[in-house]
C-alpha cells in the first residue's frame, strides 16, 4: 500500500472512531472529507438537475447523511464510492417526490457559461448545441455512464459497484458510447 493510501485510511479510520460526544478533531477530518469531495459531489448532482439551488441542497444533504452514517461505512478507503452512491440516491429521491425529469435548457446552460467569461465562436455554439442535443437523446443509464465517469472523475471499478454491473461490462459500454458519439458528432 503506498503512503498516500496509508494517509487515508488513517484520516477516514479516524473519522470512524469517532466517540459518542464527537471531538473537534473528527470533525475536522469529515471537515477534510467533505472540502475533496463536495466539488466533484455538486457538478455531479448539477449535471443531472440542471440547476444549482437544487444541486446545493442535495450536495448538503449527501454530506449530513453520510455525517449521520459514517460509523456504517466499512471500508474507509471507499469513502469517494459511498459519498456518490448517497448521491445518486439523494437524486433518484428528488425525481421521484418531484414527479418530474430532467429538462435542459440550452440557451439557460450556454449563457450560463457566457456569464463565466468563456466567449465562444458561433461555430463553437453549434458544436455545443449538437453535442447537447445527442447527450439528451441518449437513455439515462448512458447519460449515468458519462455523469459518473466525466463529472464526478470516478474510476470504472467505482462506476461499477455503485451500478451494480460488472466492471468489464462498465468500460465496454462506456467505450462504444464514446465511440458512437463520436462518430455522430463528425457526421
Amino acid at each position: 500500500m503506498d503512503e498516500s493510501k496509508i494517509i487515508a485510511k488513517k484520516t477516514y479510520m479516524s473519522v470512524l472512531n469517532k466517540s459518542k460526544e464527537g471531538s473537534q478533531a473528527e470533525k475536522v477530518n469529515f471537515t477534510e472529507l467533505y472540502r475533496k469531495n463536495a466539488n466533484s459531489v455538486f457538478y455531479y448532482l448539477y449535471s443531472r438537475l440542471h440547476n444549482v439551488a437544487d444541486a446545493e441542497d442535495l450536495t448538503s444533504q449527501t454530506f449530513v447523511t453520510a455525517l449521520e452514517n459514517i460509523s456504517k461505512l466499512r471500508d474507509p478507503l471507499k469513502f469517494k464510492y459511498w459519498i456518490f452512491t448517497i448521491a445518486r440516491n439523494k437524486v433518484n429521491d428528488f425525481f421521484r417526490k418531484s414527479q418530474r425529469h430532467p429538462t435542459v435548457d440550452y440557451d439557460e446552460g450556454l449563457e450560463q457559461v457566457k456569464g463565466q467569461g468563456r466567449v465562444l465562436s458561433p461555430v463553437d455554439e453549434d458544436r455545443l448545441s449538437a453535442l447537447e442535443s445527442l447527450i439528451t437523446g441518449l437513455s439515462p443509464l448512458e447519460q449515468e455512464y458519462l455523469r459518473l465517469r466525466i463529472v464526478a472523475d470516478l474510476p470504472f471499478a467505482e462506476i461499477a459497484s455503485i451500478l451494480s454491473e460488472p466492471e468489464t461490462r462498465i468500460k465496454k459500454k462506456y467505450y462504444r458510447l464514446l465511440e458512437r458519439l463520436q462518430a455522430q458528432v463528425e457526421n
